[in-house]
């Protein structure tokens, strides 16, 4: 996992036959500057859902600085700082 502070292994979420999130692996690095882009209904907005715990993912990991945070809700990720405004 390196030295990021996010870092996402295939992380998929499907809302019935919609795949919304299909297998994203990213990992972010502090002072890195990112960009989520897509056209409306890309599944933009349920991945960051699913990093800040509002939405569980199907599959995949999510570690947030070196712990895998998959199975903590949103309350308990915005304790350690991972939070959506």
């Amino acid at each position: 996992m390196s030295d990021a502070i996010l870092s996402l292994s295939d992380v998929t979420k499907q809302f019935g036959s919609l795949l919304a999130s299909d297998s994203v692996t990213l990992d972010l690095r502090p002072g890195e500057i990112h960009a989520l882009i897509g056209p409306n209904g890309a599944g933009k907005s349920t991945l960051i859902k699913q990093i800040a715990g509002e939405i569980k993912s199907d599959r995949g990991d999510i570690h947030f600085d070196g712990q895998n945070i998959n199975e903590f809700d949103a309350v308990t990720r915005s304790r350690m700082g991972l939070a959506r405004t």
